[in-house]
């Protein structure tokens, strides 16, 4: 970023026609304004292409980060795709940007990319007993609110074949969900180490104990039925409901991506958690097998080479990078290229 500002003044000050600075061009990014449920608190344009916004909204209780990333030299006379870039769980949009690199490894690409909060324990869904947590209508607010948000402020293609999204670990299972039960708002859809199996018995004690308070700097207790309802077998009707896995025919015609590690003795704890979900995936692999749907599966075991992160294999930024870096090209094939505003 700094190399590039430095080019431009130089050029601005041998006279050469450059584009805009970043400072002029920060200037005229658009203001976003409120509505469909979201109100606009505050504002920060923190470079040419990034705005990072501060909303309330009527379907989640509480303040909540937006950023945005435009793509280079947006212009008001073309539309672009979207990517919605999802974070994991006890974690905050701002990850992707600081662990993330996401503003780096978008740059250069047609693409405006949105990395809504999705709550430290959200589970991009719409809370079955919320109680005196209401309301946590995560869902809500990213498919009702939020798309038709960025697709009013923002020079968009307001279509399927405008959109992708992709998400980690938690992220990873609401980017498959919403593509599951919205397929006709996604041209693409990739997860990132996604707990993809609500029925694993790891991935259903970790959400319980998150719903407890018992897992740290999970936030406020709730109750263990607060998020998908009772999670008792017999009575897991909304866990089953909501498990990506279980879910796959609607998935049929968009383009997916799945990547797993095998989990790393590099770093212990974040090898155990990409262990577990390992097994997620590759069941997510096996019913979309089954079912005769394409998708892209990458299983990397202990780790890979190609990418700008160190990837052991783990669960954490060195291999979600990667994943990011890897799948861009994939999902651009599969998304409409910027067009003339109609």
């Amino acid at each position: 970023m700094h190399s590039r500002a430095l080019i431009a003044a130089a050029l601005v000050l041998a006279g050469v026609a450059a584009g805009p600075t970043p400072a002029r061009a920060a200037a005229s990014l658009p203001t976003m304004r409120s509505g469909h449920g979201i109100t606009v608190t505050a504002e920060h344009r923190v470079d040419a292409r990034r705005i990072d916004l501060t909303v309330t909204s009527t379907a989640v209780a509480g303040s909540h980060q937006v950023y945005v990333l435009l793509p280079e030299h947006y212009r008001p006379a073309e539309r672009y795709p979207v990517l919605y870039l999802l974070h994991g769980a006890l974690d905050t949009p701002g990850s992707w940007l600081t662990d993330g690199d996401a503003e780096n490894l978008t740059a250069g690409r047609p693409l405006i990319t949105v990395i809504p909060d999705g709550g430290l324990k959200g589970w991009y869904t719409d809370w079955a007993h919320p109680r005196g947590a209401a309301p946590q209508r995560w869902e809500t607010f990213h498919v009702d609110q939020l798309i038709p948000f960025v697709d009013d402020n923002l020079n968009t293609i307001a279509n399927r074949r405008g959109r992708a999204i992709a998400g980690l670990s938690m992220g990873g299972f609401g980017a498959m969900r919403y593509a599951a039960r919205h397929p006709g708002l996604f041209a693409y859809a990739a997860s990132f180490s996604g707990a993809l199996d609500l029925l694993d018995p790891a991935v259903r004690a970790t959400i319980v104990a998150e719903e407890l308070g018992v897992v740290p700097n999970s936030g406020p207790p709730a109750a263990a039925d607060a998020i998908f309802g009772s999670p008792l077998i017999g009575l897991d009707g909304g866990w089953r409901a909501a498990s990506p896995v279980r879910n796959v025919a609607s998935l049929r015609g968009m383009g997916l991506a799945i990547y797993t590690g095998g989990g790393s003795i590099t770093d212990p704890f974040s090898g155990i958690v990409e262990s577990d979900l390992r097994g997620t995936a590759r069941a997510m692999h096996r019913s979309l097998n089954a079912a005769g749907i394409p998708h892209f599966f990458d299983d990397y075991g202990d780790g890979r080479g190609y990418g700008p992160g160190r990837c052991d294999g783990n669960h954490d930024f060195g291999c979600w990078k990667n994943d990011l870096v890897n799948v861009l090209p994939r999902l651009m094939a599969a998304v409409s290229h910027p067009r003339g505003a109609q």
